[in-house]
């Protein structure tokens, strides 16, 4: 993990014009209600904290995980100035939800989709995406290599790509999806000091973090980034001072945030923001589900996948790894502490979370 880094006054990617055209956007859509933020008061008092809360992505508009936020959002978006037709094939990479919930949002809108994945990816969750009616095409590769093949393929084609991951010359998508994901943040209400958030390509963690600073600025809460070991590319870049891709495999769990290169676009808005950086092994995002699964006193049970119990596996993982101290420290975690950590998704694996919550 590089050093905690200064509490600048930077705002993040987003404008107040846009923040409150996503107030108006769902404002005018009362079926596309919030999801809870789930108080954890037993597990707060066994990790010695003053309360622990999660926002609960598990159902978020009848799919399980967050990604129809900012799908649905961009799409209709686009749709309302004309840039998509109903009739048009939209186009993207995903390792799961991101390909489900385009596809949803891409039905709904009367388009037709197209999904690519990895060829390895779990046929659980390209059989998710199938039932929403789109066409999933294996890859041979990683998602960064479905990334570039959909890129080149919907150029030949003329297919919209809908992808929260930018690069050069595509960028207005990935916005308005991370534009759509602030919601989320907008959607809790209670006063915390750090929040806890899945890295992935960045897409989430830039609207998250871009919202706490935009309306709290220097009395934000702390912004703690949380990646698999092998596919921790946000603090791989963090450490080189900008986006560079990491090697090497890509075994695990972690299906959503098994990336290996960030988002350009949200790397530059969250690196005056963001605090720190953690990467952890697959075990604690796997004592997570456990933690939350199998909740102790009156703690609500939540039902989530490996990559949505990340958050909080990161959280475990800084208080109670000796490794990590400093990072404790200086995120100043203790018996003050108000933490919020994303639920980002629930069980997408059934194969994998079955065999998490059978182990002791």
């Amino acid at each position: 993990m590089p050093p905690i880094g200064d509490r600048s006054a930077a705002r993040g990617l987003f404008t107040n014009a846009e923040y409150q055209s996503v107030h108006d956007f769902f404002a005018a859509r009362p079926e596309l209600a919030p999801t809870p933020t789930r108080r954890l008061g037993a597990l707060a008092s066994a990790l010695g904290l003053e309360a622990l809360l999660a926002k609960d992505e598990t159902a978020r508009f009848g799919l399980n995980a967050f990604k129809l936020l900012g799908a649905r959002f961009a799409i209709e978006h686009l749709l309302a100035r004309g840039a998509v037709r109903a009739g048009a094939t939209l186009t993207c990479a995903s390792e799961g939800n991101h390909g489900r919930a385009m596809a949803r949002a891409a039905r709904d809108a009367g388009c037709a989709a197209r999904v690519y994945m990895a060829a390895d990816a779990a046929e659980a969750r390209a059989s998710a995406i199938a039932q929403e009616g789109a066409a999933v095409i294996r890859v041979a590769g990683s998602y960064d290599d479905a990334v570039r093949q959909v890129e080149r393929e919907s150029a030949q084609h003329g297919w919209t790509v809908i992808s929260d991951t930018a690069w050069p010359g595509y960028e207005e998508i990935p916005r308005l999806i991370m534009l759509g994901y602030t919601r989320m943040m907008a959607e809790v209400e209670d006063e915390v000091g750090a929040i806890f958030v899945q890295g992935g390509v960045g897409g989430l963690l830039c609207g998250v973090a871009s919202w706490w600073a935009f309306h709290h600025g220097l009395e934000r809460p702390r912004i703690v980034c949380v990646e698999p070991l092998q596919a921790a590319c946000l603090l791989a870049s963090a450490r080189a001072g900008g986006p560079v891709a990491v090697e090497g495999p890509l075994e695990t769990t972690l299906a959503g945030l098994r990336n290996r290169e960030v988002s350009p676009l949200a790397f530059e808005a969250i690196q005056p923001i963001v605090d720190a950086y953690v990467a952890i092994d697959d075990a604690w995002a796997h004592e997570a589900m456990r933690r939350l699964g199998r909740p102790g006193g009156a703690d609500p049970i939540i039902d989530a996948g490996a990559s949505g119990a990340a958050a909080l596996g990161g959280l475990l993982a800084v208080l109670q790894d000796p490794a990590l101290a400093d990072v404790r420290d200086c995120l100043q975690l203790g018996a003050h502490s108000r933490v919020l950590v994303v639920v980002s998704e629930g069980v997408t694996d059934p194969a994998v979370s079955r065999a998490v919550m059978e182990r002791a």
